[in-house]
C-alpha cells in the first residue's frame, strides 16, 4: 500500500500504479490533482514546452474506461511522464527547441513514446530542450535554485523531475545532456548502452552518439521504464537484432556477491570544483574496501577531439535544412558549429569513428575485475546563470563508447546544490549496472546512518 501521507508530486512512477490501481483515485482525479500542481510550480521553473488538460485528460479517461471494461492495466498504468521536446508525440508538438518549427505536428509518436502508451502510461507533456539539443539553453531554471541552469539539453526533463512536476521523463544524450543535468537537478537519471533504446521519431543530431535516457526518483523506475522502451524496431539500425532487456527483476534484485567498484578521477580532474574533489575523495573514503582508486587508460586523453569531431560534422550534415532555408533563425552559436562542421575533414571523422570500438574494448580488463566504475557526474554543482548549461567533459569517454551510466544523487555541497556521482557500466550490461549501483547507493546511506 502506497503511503497515504505522500504528496502527489512524491510518488515513484510504481507507487503512482498502485496508488491508482488501490482505487483510492481515478486516473482522471490523480492526472487532475498533478496537473494543478504543475500549474503552479512551473511558473518559475519553466520545465515545459507544452501541456494541454484536455490531451492529457482524454488519454486519462480512456484508461479508466479500459480499467472499468476489465482490461488488465499495463505495467506503468495512469504514471504521467515528461518527454523531451526532440521526441515524436503525436496529440503535442514537436518543436525540437527551435522557432524554425514552431508548431510542427508528427504523423504518429517515436517508437519508445508508443511503447509507453501501450504501457498505460500519460503522455504529460514535453519537456524543454535546448536548441536542436545542442548548447543554446532554453528559459528552464534549476528547481534548487532558479538562479543557476539545470544543465541540458534535456533540461526540462531534469527540471521536471526535480521538483515533482512527473515521476519519470525522457530526455537524450549525445555528450552530456542526460547525466550532467541529473546531477545539477540532484535525481536519477540513466542512459542506456548504444542501441538498447531504438531512436526513431528522435530528432538526428549526431546519429554516431545520440542515445535516449530516462529520469526518475528511483532505479527501480528507471528498469522498468527502460525494460519497456527496449528492443529492436526494425527502423533504427543501432538497435537492430537486440531484443528487449529483462531489466527490472535484474535490477532489483539483491546481487550474488557485493558487487566491486573503482573510482577514476579522470584526465578532467584539476578541472572539477575543490569543494566537489573534496566530496568525492571524502565519498570513497566513506564506502571503504568497496571502492578502490584507479587509472583511466592513456587512449582516453584522446576521445574529447574525437567526439567533437564526430559530433560536428554530423550535426552539420543534419541541420542542412535548417541552414539552407531558415540560416537567419539558427542561434548565433549553432550557426558558428555548422559553419565549422563545413572545414573538418573526412578523413578525421573516419579516424574517430574507428576509435569508438577501440576505446570501448579499452574498459573490458575493468570491468573483469569491477562491477562497474565511479566517477564525478560533473566538474561542480550547476553554475549559475541560465547562459551556460555546463560542461559535459564527465560524460565525454562514455558517451563516446557508448557504455551505460548512471546519475547517483548522493552529495549536495556548502552552496545547497546536488552533486552526482557517476556510475559506469561494461556494454549490454545494463542491468548489472543498474543493480550494482541500486546496492552502491543503499550501502552509502546505511553508512550514513549509521
Amino acid at each position: 500500500m502506497v503511503d497515504s501521507t505522500k504528496n502527489v508530486s512524491d510518488l515513484t512512477a510504481l507507487e503512482v500504479r498502485e496508488h491508482l490501481l488501490s482505487g483510492q483515485e481515478t486516473v482522471q482525479e490523480f492526472i487532475a490533482k498533478l496537473g494543478r500542481f504543475v500549474d503552479g510550480a512551473d511558473q518559475a521553473i519553466h520545465a515545459f514546452a507544452h501541456r494541454d488538460d484536455r490531451v492529457v485528460d482524454l488519454q486519462a479517461d480512456n484508461l479508466q474506461r479500459d480499467r472499468a471494461a476489465g482490461h488488465l492495466p499495463g505495467a506503468l498504468f495512469g504514471v504521467p511522464v515528461g518527454v523531451k521536446d526532440i521526441i515524436d508525440t503525436m496529440d503535442f508538438p514537436t518543436e525540437y527547441g527551435s522557432v524554425i518549427h514552431a508548431g510542427r505536428y508528427s504523423v504518429g509518436d517515436a517508437t519508445v513514446v508508443s511503447r509507453l502508451r501501450a504501457a498505460g502510461a500519460v503522455i504529460f507533456g514535453k519537456t524543454v530542450t535546448t536548441e536542436f539539443a545542442t548548447t543554446q539553453p532554453g528559459p528552464t531554471c534549476n528547481p534548487h535554485n532558479l538562479a543557476h541552469t539545470p544543465g541540458g539539453s534535456s533540461s526540462g526533463s531534469a527540471a521536471a523531475v526535480a521538483a515533482g512536476m512527473v515521476p519519470v521523463a525522457l530526455g537524450t544524450q549525445t555528450n552530456g545532456s542526460v547525466i550532467r543535468p541529473a546531477s545539477f537537478c540532484g535525481v536519477y537519471a540513466f542512459k542506456p548502452s548504444r542501441g538498447l533504446l531504438p531512436r526513431t521519431g528522435v530528432l538526428d543530431q549526431s546519429p554516431s552518439l545520440d542515445e535516449i535516457g530516462v529520469f526518475a526518483r528511483n532505479l527501480e523506475d528507471i528498469a522498468k521504464v527502460t525494460e519497456i522502451m527496449s528492443g529492436d524496431d526494425g527502423h533504427d539500425s543501432a538497435s537492430a537484432r537486440q531484443s528487449p532487456r529483462r531489466l527490472y527483476d535484474v535490477a532489483v534484485s539483491e546481487p550474488p556477491l557485493n558487487p566491486k567498484f573503482c573510482f577514476v578521477k579522470t584526465p578532467w580532474w584539476d578541472d572539477v570544483e575543490p569543494e566537489a574533489r573534496e566530496a568525492y575523495e571524502a565519498f570513497v573514503a566513506h564506502m571503504g574496501d568497496h571502492v578502490e582508486m584507479v587509472q583511466l587508460p592513456d587512449i582516453v586523453k584522446k576521445v574529447a577531439p574525437w567526439l567533437v569531431t564526430i559530433n560536428e560534422i554530423e550535426l552539420g550534415v543534419c541541420l542542412q535544412k535548417e541552414w539552407l532555408n531558415h540560416r537567419d533563425l539558427l542561434s548565433e552559436p549553432l550557426r558558428a558549429r555548422v559553419e565549422k562542421s563545413m572545414t573538418l575533414s573526412g578523413t578525421d571523422y573516419l579516424i574517430a569513428k574507428d576509435r569508438m570500438f577501440h576505446v570501448m574494448n579499452a574498459f573490458d580488463e575493468f570491468f573483469a575485475t569491477y562491477d562497474a566504475i565511479l566517477c564525478p557526474a560533473a566538474l561542480g554543482t550547476a553554475p549559475q546563470g541560465l547562459a551556460s548549461t555546463g560542461n559535459p567533459i564527465m560524460q565525454t569517454v562514455w558517451s563516446f563508447a557508448g557504455l551505460p551510466s548512471v546519475n547517483l544523487p548522493l552529495l549536495t555541497l556548502s552552496n545547497g546544490l546536488p552533486l552526482g556521482v557517476q556510475s559506469v557500466g561494461a556494454y549490454q550490461n545494463d542491468a548489472r549496472l543498474l543493480r550494482s549501483s541500486r546496492w552502491l547507493v543503499s550501502e552509502f546511506i546505511q553508512r550514513n546512518m549509521a
